[in-house]
């Protein structure tokens, strides 16, 4: 597959993001995108998901409750896909083709 000019800038774009969030925020990031929707993640749903992470995170500080993930690493997750969501889904699908070892 041949990519333009265009969309190869576009991957080097994701690339930098990926060595931005460290690859494994970057992949629960893009699992996160693509699990939700990415046709339906826009700047509400991310302030949405922004908030549900503090109202968790008030609750378990009431309660005494530890989690297993801390908020600061969901909001890191949120922020990488916040990041993602501005790419075109095929961009998204030609760098996971061309960068993504799939070991199942």
């Amino acid at each position: 597959m041949r990519l333009s000019k265009e969309a190869q800038a576009k991957i080097k774009k994701i690339q930098s993001l990926e060595a931005m969030y460290h690859p494994m925020v970057f992949r629960m990031g893009l699992v996160h995108l693509m699990g939700t929707g990415h046709e339906n993640f826009d700047e509400a749903s991310v302030e949405a998901g922004f908030k549900l992470i503090s109202d968790e995170e008030e609750a378990a500080k009431a309660s005494g409750e530890r989690t297993f993930i801390s908020p600061d690493f969901k909001r890191e997750i949120l922020r990488c896909s916040a990041e993602l969501a501005k790419f075109e889904i095929l961009v998204l699908f030609a760098y996971i083709k061309k960068h993504f070892v799939l070991d199942i």
